[in-house]
């Protein structure tokens, strides 16, 4: 009898993205554990759900673990949820999972709700990479240090932010990172859903001088050293001769990114461009 941990996803505000494998488990399992009890008994009355509820937070971590063992000693299933999100990430949650491998207990993780892939998609930015940061420093000093950290980073970073601290961060890249691109995501799935995009100065403005809500910052990836972008204008070149010549868009892309190592999608994106515009002069003569 090892039992079985599972990690499951919850809604970030709409009570309507919960999934039915989440659901399933939350009404066969012999325990829940939750970040905050009040936030999940929200959902659990919603879907008629009733069982043993147990709070897992920082204050009560210790005691949690050592409960935690002994259900799972026992062979049955702790369902974990937090407020919102994924379990673990930025969230309670890995401590419980490394308790439950101990055990030789199983462990899942359920798919659903993460408010990081759906800024990372949304900023519209090239995420073929991202690094996701968690929150940023609360310190000035440190803070500053870690937004310039990536002045050279080529990949999306990502950030959860607190509504008290969102303008620190967005003043932190405007001074370190000038004209670098930012989307910034609020209240992610809830009514007041809001977009912000541009530069850091630019988000500023649209913000306000007392943000509410919770945020999810994407900062664009560095543009490459000049070495870099010659290769990528010469690469750019490439492309247009190649799909000028009647070569198809995607075969165009593809040998030139394999050849030069630059970056496949914006080769794809401009390749179909320039074929348009080839389709265009052609139905115009």
């Amino acid at each position: 009898m090892t039992g079985r941990l599972v990690l499951c996803p919850t809604p970030l505000g709409n009570l309507e993205d919960v999934t039915l494998r989440v659901l399933r488990c939350l009404r066969e399992c012999d325990f829940i554990f939750a970040e905050d009890t009040r936030v999940s008994e929200t959902l659990l009355r919603r879907y008629e759900i009733d069982k043993p509820i147990r709070s897992f937070h920082e204050r009560v971590e210790e005691r949690r673990l050592k409960e935690a063992a002994r259900i799972l000693s026992d062979g049955k299933t702790i369902a974990v949820v937090t407020d919102a999100g994924m379990p673990g990430i930025s969230d309670p949650g890995v401590e419980l999972v490394r308790v439950a491998r101990e055990a030789g207990s199983a462990v899942e993780v359920l798919p659903g709700p993460s408010a990081c892939l759906g800024a990372a998609v949304l900023s519209g930015f090239d995420v073929a990479r991202f690094r996701f940061e968690g929150f940023p420093p609360r310190s000035p000093g440190a803070r500053r240090s870690h937004v310039a950290s990536f002045a050279n980073e080529s990949a999306a970073v990502i950030w959860y932010e607190a509504p008290t601290r969102v303008r620190a961060l967005l003043t932190g890249i405007a001074n370190e990172l000038p004209g670098r691109r930012v989307f910034v995501l609020r209240e992610y799935t809830k009514r007041f859903e809001e977009h912000i995009e541009g530069d850091a100065a630019t988000a500023l403005r649209s913000l306000g001088d007392e943000p509410r809500g919770e945020f999810v910052v994407v900062l664009d990836g560095a543009r490459g050293s000049t070495a870099d972008s010659e290769v990528d204008e010469r690469a750019t070149a490439a492309v247009e001769m190649l799909v000028e010549g009647g070569v198809r868009p995607r075969l165009a892309a593809d040998a030139i990114a394999a050849a030069t190592g630059s970056n496949r999608k914006r080769l794809y994106t401009h390749a179909h461009r320039v074929a348009g515009k080839a389709l265009d002069a052609r139905e115009t003569n």
